[in-house]
C-alpha cells in the first residue's frame, strides 16, 4: 500500500544562542513537570507551551538552511520535491490555522527564497494562505512536474492533505512524537503512477555537535541527552522499514558514543525533559 523508500538522516546542531534558550526552557520544564496520583506525567498548559517553544527552537535551528542548500545541489534539476518546515501541529495549545508562529513563517520564507533565487528552482509555498482552489492548482502543477519543481510546506502533512506525487522529501522540522512523524512519513509514501520509490532526508537535530560534546560540562550534556535519545528513536523507526536500514547504524552509534547513551528505552519523563 506504500511506496518503498530510502532514508537518509542528516545531522545539524544548535548554535550557542539556540542551545542557551533550549537549556533555559528545559530547566523551566523540569521545575514545573510533575506526576499525578497514578504515577503518570501530568502536563499543565504552561508546560505544554514551554514544550512547544522548545520544539520550535529545534525545528528552526539556523544550521538547517545551509545544510538544505548543500543537499539540494544534487536535486535542483529534479521535480516533485517537498521541503517540510514547521514544528506546530493542530494539537498544539496555541495552534492557529491562519497565523503560523514567526519562527515557522521566517523559515519557510528563507527556504523558498534560497531555492528560488540562489538555486534557480521553480518553487512555491503551500500554507494556509492559499485557498482551496489555489491548493488544488499547486498540487496539479506539482504532480505534473513541468512548471513546478519544489513545494515548501507548513503543516500540510498534518492536516490530511494528500500529495501522493512527492518523490523526494526534506523534513527539516521532524517531530520527536512517534504519532506525528509516522503520519508525516506515511504521507510521503503515498502511491503515485511512475513513483517506484521515495527518498527522505530527515534533519536530525543534536543539541551540540558530535565532535564537541566533550567541550561541555556534565550538567549541560545531562540536560540535553534526552533530545539525542528521542532523535535516535525516530532514526531507528524510519530506518527499520526503509530499503537501506543499515545505513543509519553508524550515525546511531556515533550519537550514542558521543552522548554516552545506552540502548535502554526512553523513560516517560525523558519524553519531555
Amino acid at each position: 500500500m506504500l511506496t518503498p523508500y530510502y532514508y537518509h538522516p542528516v545531522t545539524v546542531s544548535l548554535n550557542d544562542q539556540e542551545l542557551a534558550e533550549y537549556l533555559e526552557l528545559t530547566a523551566k520544564i523540569r521545575k514545573n513537570i510533575h506526576k499525578g496520583k497514578n504515577g503518570k506525567i501530568v502536563l499543565s498548559e504552561y508546560v505544554k507551551m514551554l514544550l512547544i517553544k522548545r520544539a520550535r527552537i529545534v525545528a528552526g535551528a539556523e544550521e538547517k538552511i545551509a545544510l538544505l542548500k548543500r543537499l539540494m545541489e544534487d536535486y535542483k534539476g529534479d521535480n516533485q520535491i517537498l521541503v517540510y518546515c514547521g514544528a506546530t501541529t493542530m494539537h498544539d495549545v496555541d495552534y492557529s490555522e491562519n497565523k503560523p508562529p514567526i519562527e515557522e513563517a521566517r523559515q519557510i520564507d528563507i527556504v523558498a527564497d534560497m531555492l528560488g533565487n540562489d538555486l534557480h528552482m521553480r518553487v512555491t509555498k503551500f500554507t494556509s494562505d492559499e485557498n482551496a482552489e489555489e491548493r488544488e492548482r499547486i498540487k496539479a502543477n506539482f504532480a505534473e512536474g513541468k512548471h513546478l519543481q519544489a513545494m515548501v510546506a507548513i503543516r500540510c502533512l498534518d492536516e490530511g492533505v494528500n500529495i501522493p506525487s512527492i518523490r523526494t522529501a526534506f523534513i527539516m522540522a521532524s517531530s520527536t512524537n512517534p504519532k506525528e512523524y509516522v503520519q508525516r512519513r506515511g504521507r510521503v509514501l503515498r502511491i503515485f503512477p511512475g513513483k517506484n520509490h521515495a527518498v527522505i532526508f530527515d534533519f536530525v537535530t543534536l543539541p551540540v555537535p558530535l565532535d564537541s560534546v566533550g567541550k561541555y560540562d556534565d550538567e549541560v550534556i545531562d540536560s540535553v541527552k534526552s533530545l539525542a535519545k528521542r532523535e535516535i528513536t525516530r532514526i531507528r523507526d524510519f530506518a527499520d522499514i526503509a530499503e537501506n536500514p543499515f545505513d543509519s547504524d553508524s550515525l546511531i552509534s556515533k550519537i550514542q558514543d558521543a552522548y554516552e547513551l545506552g540502548n535502554e528505552p526512553i523513560e516517560e519523563e525523558e519524553e519531555y525533559v
